[in-house]
């Protein structure tokens, strides 16, 4: 995917070049240059406006990806706390714990991951999820230690399903499809404003134009390749939960 997208950027700055070709015969150049400098400051205000919006769908983009990526640590920060619970039950419930909190963390690395990319959740995680939710709450503590370590566990527990439930809901949450049309038009109009400038040397423009629609169509690429956290070339991994997993197994 990166090489197809840096290919069909690269055609569409080749493609406004060609276009900016055929305006150039059109209408010449030295009939355009009279009008340079209205065109200039109208292009101002246009450009900054375009790069104002750019900017800031880049920087959420790049800010909703760090708080998925955050998330996913805090899911399994969750885990470890109900593994170490576990530790503190006497059997058969420290077995029951600690292998529902194994299993879930499986099912995720394995069989959910691959269904975040496309939006999707394993039903698989959530009966486990639940299983384990109902497992912690049925617990009856009688000693004051017991006591603090179970509310611990049922922090814990809501933890997990709060962190679980947004990163279901990261994995869909993409920039909806108005603002992307408001990208792409503001990207060939800024583009396309820099043909009613007019330059002695047809090279130089040429060279402005492909430049220019080169960075504007790689921006509006890194937008689209971190719109979903799960998929695309900045996608999240599950090495959060590969390392939980690793420690489970070392303490167990």
């Amino acid at each position: 995917m990166p090489v197809l997208g840096t290919l069909i950027v690269i055609g569409a700055a080749a493609f406004m070049v060609a276009a900016l070709l055929i305006v150039g015969r059109l209408v010449p150049a030295a009939k355009r240059e009279r009008h340079n400098d209205v065109v200039g400051f109208v292009y101002a205000v246009v450009g900054v406006i375009y790069a104002v919006i750019l900017a800031m769908v880049v920087i959420a983009a790049w800010g909703s990806l760090e708080d998925a990526k955050t998330n996913t640590y805090t899911e399994t920060n969750a885990l470890l706390q109900l593994d170490w619970y576990g530790h503190s039950l006497p059997q058969p419930q420290h077995a029951e714990v600690q292998g529902l909190v194994k299993e879930y963390t499986e099912i995720v690395i394995h069989d959910e991951w691959p269904l975040l990319a496309r939006h999707q959740a394993s039903g698989k995680a959530w009966a486990v999820f639940t299983q384990l939710r109902d497992f912690i709450s049925a617990q009856q503590p009688a000693r004051p230690a017991d006591v603090v370590r179970y509310q611990q566990a049922l922090n814990a527990v809501a933890q997990l399903g709060d962190a679980r439930r947004e990163r279901l809901n990261e994995a869909g949450d993409g920039i909806p499809p108005l603002l992307w049309t408001a990208l792409v038009l503001g990207g060939v109009v800024t583009g396309g404003f820099a043909f009613f400038f007019g330059m002695k040397s047809t090279y130089s423009h040429a060279l402005i134009v492909f430049c220019l629609s080169l960075l504007i169509g790689y921006l509006l690429l890194l937008v689209y390749q971190m719109n979903y956290p799960f998929s695309g070339v900045a996608r999240i991994g599950s090495q959060a939960f590969e390392l939980a997993l690793q420690r489970m197994q070392t303490v167990s």
